[in-house]
């Protein structure tokens, strides 16, 4: 559980949604009010702001990883997988959601699936934080190995 709690937290650090974004960068003060709350772990206030982000724009990414973390903040690892899934399908070469992806399905114990989509993060090269990546990824190999460990 504590790995899993780490892995989000790594996952958290990995967002491009930025919280210190001005809002006429963003253009969407909703998104920003819950990617504050979120960064300050008020999951309760963050939630309603996330979702109506997502509603006004569906096709955001930003808001897409931001509720999916949302999501795996609180447990909810389905619901993350099934989001991510969806923006994968319109958004298939984004190196923050395949890393975002990735530690979902680490996360759900799918660590073979996730590997692969570590491995694809090098392949937007525009995204900054590679080597956030690349520490997840091997926060997934150890946790796969611990697990495989244990009776």
């Amino acid at each position: 559980m504590r790995a899993a709690l780490l892995l989000i937290a790594l996952a958290l650090y990995g967002c491009t949604a930025n919280p210190e974004q001005t809002v006429s960068e963003g253009n969407d003060v909703r998104l920003q009010l819950g990617l504050a709350y979120l960064a300050q772990g008020k999951l309760k206030l963050a939630h309603p702001h996330l979702q109506t982000a997502l509603t006004n724009n569906p096709r955001s990414l930003d808001a897409s990883l931001a509720s999916g973390q949302w999501y795996l903040a609180t447990n909810d690892v389905d619901s993350a997988l099934s989001l991510y899934q969806q923006t994968l399908s319109w958004q298939p070469m984004s190196g923050a959601l395949f890393n975002n992806y990735a530690v979902a399905l680490c996360v759900a114990g799918d660590w073979k699936t996730a590997l692969t989509y570590f491995d694809k993060v090098t392949l937007d090269p525009a995204y900054p934080h590679h080597a956030r990546a690349k520490a997840n990824k091997a926060e997934c190999l150890a946790r796969t190995s611990h697990d495989a460990a244990q009776p």
